[in-house]
């Protein structure tokens, strides 16, 4: 295997323990929170993030079988240049984020975090990937956590304003 492939398949193993701890997050959030919205959206995020999951290790099961870059299927083209986005830093979106299970809006908070991270190392790995198919598998991942980010973001502004969740 060359530096290159276990490069890749290092990323692959970085960014699946990424979506297994977005769903144990996600799950134990649903759990602690009182809304049924809140709780509904959290569910609603760690099943994304299962798919992301089984996305990922399919990626990696091929790559390790030798077959190269597969695209999975349902993996949309991205239409967003994901280098163009302007995304805020987590530390500053973040600053002052607790342990989940103590609000609502801290739950939130933590949540922005793992959406950002997962979303920086989708976007940098589009960038390196020089493979078509893992390229547009990252960007379609980015842009998926991307998503992920604007609803959590949503529902933050909402709940710290108006007092209750937006979804």
């Amino acid at each position: 295997m060359s530096t290159g492939d276990n490069a890749a398949l290092a990323a692959l193993n970085r960014a699946i323990e990424l979506e297994v701890e977005g769903q144990r997050f996600y799950l134990e959030a649903a759990e602690c929170t009182t809304n049924p919205k809140g709780a509904e959206m959290f569910h609603s995020l760690a099943d994304d993030e299962v798919i992301h999951e089984r996305i990922l290790r399919h990626q990696l099961d091929a790559l390790t079988r030798g077959e190269g870059w597969v695209l999975p299927e349902g993996v949309a083209e991205v239409s967003t240049d994901l280098a163009a986005l302007i995304f805020p830093e987590s530390e500053k979106v973040c600053e002052g984020a607790v342990r989940p299970d103590e609000s609502d809006l801290d739950a939130l908070l933590f949540a922005l975090q793992i959406e950002n991270k997962s979303f920086d190392l989708y976007r940098d790995l589009a960038q390196t990937t020089d493979d078509p198919n893992g390229r547009r598998m990252y960007e379609y991942l980015a842009e998926v956590e991307r998503g992920h980010f604007e609803r959590l973001m949503l529902n933050y502004e909402h709940l710290s304003t108006v007092g209750n969740w937006a979804e």
